[in-house]
């Protein structure tokens, strides 16, 4: 009987040769179609002029001790030249210049020097703001801010200095210059990174010190022209933008490599030029390199075991299709065909329809790369085939006639008398076939190497599948002994009902078939739903890391209180937006210091499932003590009763001074002197200068003399008056100061105005008691290691003002966002006081939203009080970034497969009801004429095969995850990890059981209705057919 009478069994195989077509095409494109994506994405998103191609080219030095290079640059048609052609044919037209240094003469301190600049069309990319453009030798054009800070208006007249002239009597001539226009700079690609305005006034930090002016244009005759004097620090240059639209990734290869052996090459030519490239091509296809690479180990970890399964489906197919056609083959075998007949006839009616699978599956494959191209790949990626998928299809093309006639050789080789019973003799008994146990042993080993890390390379990625293959194979086999011992059992105790569907189960080979492949069914849908969502999780937790909050936004400018005041302004609970000052020393093992509110960086910042609990942040909770505030342009102080001295190591008396150390809002420390004490005084009055018209705190007292002096002695200090009289003590507000080597100060006191110091001091020139609004020992939350030189919990940690203070660790914490690995946490209301930011430090503001309208609303009130945000980034953008990478489009590959191999899965149930209800009916019917009840028959035939399926699924599900904890380790789920690392690869439960329910969902509804529909068709008159 041929194909043309089995419609249904021949679609299915042709079906699953599609499916293999597809797996062997659809891996190789989509990984092309991402690497063109990735490309994309990368070159757009970088600076053009990191994308570009920039050359500068100088004149070599020459001659002795005095002598002057006073060639002019060459050409930059010249040094375009050197560009060979197959690199040009990938830029846009190059944008040639020349630039030079120009300082004002006469050089005075107020004279500025900077660039001179010409660049081919730079007017068309310039609003004029004053004036014209400039276009005849020594005109030049001037920013906004020059022409206010060096009073250069359109008109003025200066003179630059060119290259002096040469011999015993050198000279230096002078370029005269006149300024014919005013301009501002318009953000465009044309520039390609060069910013014309920014340093004006600016004083260079380098050597020589001048202040620096913004860029000067000019005119190609000002280099040129042999009426202006050659220009010290000439240079030519060209700029080639990047032909974005036109840039594949085997064109980004290309280039390149071609662009690193420029650079190579390049260098001096004859006439004494150096050429100089530069461009960060190379540095973004190494990036595109590396997440290609990534991409090759996840995208074949799936398509891998998709495949695999399909092929062990059509393996398992051929073999039902081929057992049902035994009569067929023992009928031609009495006929006199032999095996080889036997061969051909199967072959025949089996490998056509195979084959035409190809074609379908091929075109399947295309349709899935085109719509994760539109859907799911960002960029303009574009459709590719060629030798890639002729290759694919021929893989598949051999794949299935290998299989094919595999399935045929092993039927037309066996006896005829085996052939002709209906169904083939199987092994009794607990022992494997010959063949199963090679499978099974074969599997195995290579599931123990990779287990044990001794598998690399293509065969490890398919290591997931191998383990499923294993369990399903090895629990096939051991269905028909145990069904069979329970049938047995349940027919003694006359259960007949689940004896005749266990006995029925037992014997029939599509039972072995369907506990095989539910298995890896399985096993392939949990392992792809955990991978999805760990991958998922992990990009999310990885964006978290990276941004710190929803959205951070960089302060600029003004004081750290004036930020501060400006939040109260807009959020006075903080719950919207919290202040976060970070500050990293230098060196390594440099512990960075994050200074927050904790109440709000509690709420606002994203910690994740990490976060220490809120006893441990209250361990940065800010004493009680009260500051001793002061205000006013004068200062007065009485000193009663005081017996300090200072002994010089002479024996003679030596001076000694009071003072205090005043902050003011801003956090700036005035280190003020009161008086010089006089010795052994009853009562002084002393009165200074201050300058706390807004109001200071009194944060220390302290006593200078000179270096090896002895102090000795105590003082009362009472009636503390700055425009208000302000009580110094009790001395509970002040830090005794013991220590062996400075000396000790000791505070007493007897009513809250008075307060009488105590000093002991052998040979140190200055002791200082601090007020306890200061604290003496900062605690902090710790991440990562402490900083060399800790001892136990104590620390020294960088201040807000860049000074050492010391610390303590209160706790520890597992991770802290948006810093790095080594990271101390401490109160910012604490570490704020008596402290000016230093330059280093950078304030941040960190929102619990991504809102817009609090931004603008932040920095209106920012800008009032002369501060400003600068950049800003979001959670949003972050994330972005690790979803648009190989890494991520590979991953999310999971959630086709899985869905693939639920279908696949199903189809094997019908394609075994399909093959197998005529011989099913019969038997059903058979037990109906022996008066089993309709019912009692429909229950007989859902349970043959729904137990199968329940130990296939658990079977798979606890294969999949077997196979998930060797194989996500090695899986790149992220492109670019951060910094602290927050990989998590622990089982996502709930997509395990989604996909399990999905399965069970699935496949045992379509048991059940098959089970249901045989039972309906099971009339008696099925008894009546005929092989």
């Amino acid at each position: 009987m041929r194909l043309r009478y089995r419609p249904f069994q021949a679609a299915a195989l042709a079906t699953l040769a599609a499916l293999v077509t597809a797996c062997a095409v659809f891996a190789p494109l989509y990984d092309r179609a991402m690497r063109q994506a990735l490309t994309d994405i990368t070159v757009e998103r970088a600076d053009p002029a990191v994308a570009g191609l920039q050359l500068v080219a100088t004149r070599a030095g020459g001659g002795g001790f005095g002598f002057q290079n006073r060639d002019r640059p060459a050409h930059p048609e010249v040094v375009a030249d050197v560009v060979p052609a197959g690199i040009r044919a990938r830029y846009l037209a190059p944008v040639l210049g020349y630039a030079a240094a120009a300082s004002r003469l006469p050089g005075s301190s107020d004279d500025p020097g900077g660039d001179l600049v010409w660049r081919d069309g730079a007017c068309v990319h310039l609003a004029i703001v004053a004036g014209a453009c400039a276009e005849r030798a020594g005109e030049i054009m001037v920013s906004e801010a020059d022409a206010d800070n060096f009073d250069l208006p359109v008109g003025a007249r200066l003179a630059i200095p060119g290259i002096p002239r040469n011999g015993t009597h050198a000279t230096v001539p002078r370029a005269r210059l006149v300024v014919v226009g005013v301009y501002a700079q318009e953000p465009a690609p044309y520039w390609l990174g060069l910013r014309l305005t920014g340093r004006s006034g600016l004083v260079d930090p380098g050597p020589p010190a001048e202040v620096q002016h913004d860029v000067w244009l000019t005119a190609r005759a000002t280099f040129e022209d042999t009426g202006v004097p050659p220009l010290p620090g000439g240079r030519s240059t060209v700029a080639l933008p990047l032909d974005v639209p036109e840039l594949g990734v085997d064109d980004l290869f290309v280039l390149s490599d071609a662009i690193r052996r420029l650079g190579k090459t390049a260098g001096a030519g004859a006439d004494g030029t150096i050429v100089t490239p530069y461009s960060g091509l190379p540095d973004i296809a190494d990036e595109v390199r590396e997440q290609s690479d990534q991409s090759r180990v996840t995208v074949p970890l799936l398509m891998a075991q998709l495949g695999l399964l399909a092929l062990v489906v059509l393996w398992l197919t051929l073999l039902a299709v081929t057992e049902q056609r035994r009569p067929e083959v023992a009928l031609a075998r009495l006929r006199g065909r032999g095996r080889r007949g036997a061969r051909g006839l199967l072959a025949g009616e089996l490998l056509p329809v195979a084959l035409a699978g190809v074609v379908p599956g091929a075109v399947l494959a295309l349709l899935g790369v085109w719509a994760a191209r539109t859907t799911l790949l960002p960029g303009h990626a574009p459709f590719e085939t060629g030798v890639r998928l002729l290759g694919a299809v021929g893989l598949a093309v051999l794949a299935l006639v290998l299989l094919t006639g595999l399935a045929v050789a092993r039927v037309a080789r066996e006896p005829v008398e085996t052939l002709l019973r209906r169904v083939p003799p199987r092994r009794n008994g607990w022992a494997l076939g010959t063949g199963d146990a090679l499978v099974v042993a074969g599997c195995g080993s290579l599931v123990v190497a990779f287990a044990t890390g001794g598998l690399e390379g293509p065969v490890a990625l398919a290591a997931p599948g191998l383990i499923a293959v294993v369990v399903g194979l090895v629990l096939a086999h051991l269905t028909g002994p145990i069904t069979a011992l329970a049938g047995r059992r349940s027919l003694a105790r006359g259960r007949v009902r689940a004896a005749v569907s266990l006995l029925d189960a037992a014997r029939s080979p599509a039972t072995r078939r369907v506990v095989a492949i539910v298995t890896l069914a399985s096993a392939l849908a949990v392992f792809s739903a955990d991978a999805f969502v760990v991958g998922d999780r992990n990009r999310a937790s990885a964006a978290a890391q990276d941004a710190g909050a929803r959205l951070v936004a960089d302060v600029e400018g003004g004081d750290l209180a004036a930020v501060r005041d400006a939040l109260a302004q807009v959020d006075p609970e903080g719950r919207r937006v919290t202040p976060v000052v970070r500050i990293r020393p230098p060196g390594t093992g440099a512990v960075e210091t994050v200074a927050v509110v904790p109440e709000e960086f509690r709420r606002i910042a994203l910690l994740g499932g990490d976060a220490p609990p809120a006893s441990a942040w209250d361990r940065l909770a800010v004493a009680d003590a009260e500051p001793i505030r002061i205000s006013g342009t004068r200062l007065r102080v009485d000193v009663d009763d005081s017996t300090l001295v200072s002994i010089r190591t002479d024996g003679e008396r030596g001076p000694l001074t009071l003072g205090m150390d005043l902050v003011t809002p801003a956090g700036e420390t005035l280190h003020t002197a009161v008086g010089e004490l006089p010795d052994e005084v009853d009562h002084a009055r002393f009165e200074v200068t201050s300058y706390c018209r807004e109001g200071c705190f009194v944060t220390a007292l302290w006593l200078q003399t000179v270096p090896g002096a002895t102090l000795k002695g105590a003082a009362t200090l009472s009636h503390l008056v700055g425009d208000e009289p302000v009580a110094i003590g009790p001395a509970s507000r002040w830090t005794p100061l013991h220590d062996p080597v400075v000396g000790d100060m000791e505070p007493a006191s007897t009513s809250p105005d008075r307060l009488t110091v105590s000093v002991r001091s052998e040979g140190s020139s200055a002791l200082t008691m601090r007020q306890t609004w200061l604290p003496s020992v900062v605690p902090a939350l710790v991440a990562g290691a402490l900083p060399p030189g800790a001892q136990g919990d104590d620390f020294d940690l960088t201040g807000l003002g860049g000074t050492v203070r010391p610390a303590a660790r209160a706790g520890t914490i597992a991770r802290v966002p948006g810093a790095g690995a080594d990271v101390a946490v401490a109160n910012l209301d604490l570490v704020q006081r008596g402290v000016s930011l230093a330059t280093s430090a950078r304030v941040e503001l960190w929102f619990a939203e991504d809102d817009p309208g609090l931004l603008a609303e932040v920095d209106a009130a920012l800008h009032d009080r002369g501060a400003g945000l600068t950049t800003t980034t979001t959670l949003r953008d972050v994330r972005r970034g690790y979803d648009e990478s190989a890494a991520a489009w590979s991953i999310q590959l999971a959630a086709l497969v899985g869905a693939a191999a639920v279908l696949i899965a199903l189809l094997v149930l019908l394609v075994g009801a399909a093959s197998s209800w005529r011989f099913r009916t019969r038997d059903l019917a058979a037990l109906r004429m022996s008066g089993v009840p309709r019912r009692t028959v429909g229950a007989m035939a859902v349970a043959a095969q729904l137990p199968a399926v329940a130990v296939g699924v658990v079977a798979g599900t606890a294969a999949g995850l077997y196979g998930a904890s060797l194989a996500l380790p090695t899986v790149p789920l992220l492109a670019d990890p951060p910094a602290v690392s927050t990989l998590d690869l622990d089982t996502a439960w709930p997509a395990v059981a989604a996909a399990v329910l999905a399965v069970l969902a699935v496949l045992a509804t379509s048991s059940v209705i098959i089970g249901r529909t045989l039972a309906r068709r099971s009339d008696v008159r099925r008894l009546r057919e005929t092989l």
